[in-house]
């Protein structure tokens, strides 16, 4: 006879506290619920089901995907973000809850200057799994995205998202280096917002990262091209209305006053202010145009 739901949970906590995994009931409980198809509260209203053999044997090769260090939405496929479902895979960087912050601002922004029911036009700089663009296209119920990224294989997972969240009509997934692939489109001086959380990682420090983000997660994503944020705020300038368009960066430890430097140093902006993330660390710096 096969184990409980019980016994399987508290034998998978144990395997991945063993194994210094960070939050290993947790995973436990989100890995079986993946294969049972049940939330985390109901494995323990059914705790004394039995587990198939073919459900104990496909738990056990997600263990040992994840015991080799491959992160835990990687093995199971997907993740949430902003209350959204989202397929993940290594064509993408994970979705981070921190990055909803970037996302609660703009909405935030626009419902308290009466503009959320307006025809807004968006820009997403660097896409990834396209969650920054399809969490606003969700809540903001009358805008249109522009989702851009230089990798073909995130724009190809970020449509796949699109289609899941039945947003796909809503958004432009275009291919290309920062605002390049809209040149011919006519909106310069038209775009209510630009939004992105660009790689904002040194590759000095890619030693230091966690192994699951170091060697599973795509470096195009992660790691930074000197003078990055200098290209957006310049380049955004000529796309942002006049008087009220906002530009909205995610940013790494300690990078937000040098961002926010960067952005008042030129003239097109009004005002400039620094959101921190729940840990505190200086996250996302938002600027409105003059």
């Amino acid at each position: 006879m096969g184990r409980t739901i019980s016994e399987t949970l508290k034998s998978t906590t144990e395997i991945f506290w063993k194994k210094d995994i960070e939050s290993p009931r947790v995973e436990a409980e989100l890995l079986l619920g993946h294969i049972l198809n049940l939330k985390r509260t109901e494995l323990y209203l059914d705790s004394q089901r039995v587990l198939s053999s073919e459900q104990e044997e496909r738990l056990k090769r997600l263990v040992e995907k994840r015991l080799k260090g491959k992160p835990l939405q990687y093995v199971i496929g997907e993740t949430e973000f902003f209350g959204l479902k989202f397929k993940v895979d290594s064509r993408a960087l994970i979705p981070r809850p921190e990055t909803e912050i970037l996302v609660s601002k703009v909405i935030e922004y626009f419902k308290k200057e009466k503009k959320e029911s307006d025809h807004l036009k968006i820009i997403d700089i660097g896409t990834g799994a396209g969650n920054i663009a399809i969490a606003l296209a969700y809540h903001l119920k009358n805008s249109f995205i522009y989702a851009i990224d230089i990798s073909s294989e995130a724009l190809s997972l970020a449509k796949e998202n699109a289609e899941i969240n039945k947003l796909e009509d809503r958004i432009e997934f275009l291919c290309g280096d920062l605002f390049a692939s809209l040149e011919g489109k006519n909106l310069e001086q038209k775009i209510d917002a630009v939004v992105s959380n660009p790689p904002y990682v040194k590759k000095e420090e890619k030693d230091i990262l966690p192994k699951e983000v170091r060697d599973f997660e795509p470096g195009v994503a992660l790691f930074v091209k000197e003078g990055l944020y200098q290209k957006i705020i310049d380049q955004s300038v000529m796309f942002l209305k006049k008087g009220n368009g906002i530009l909205v960066l995610e940013t790494g430890f300690n990078q937000a006053q040098k961002v926010r430097k960067i952005i008042e140093a030129k003239t097109e902006f009004a005002s400039t202010e620094i959101i921190k993330d729940l840990a505190g660390i200086e996250r996302v710096v938002f600027a409105i145009k003059r």
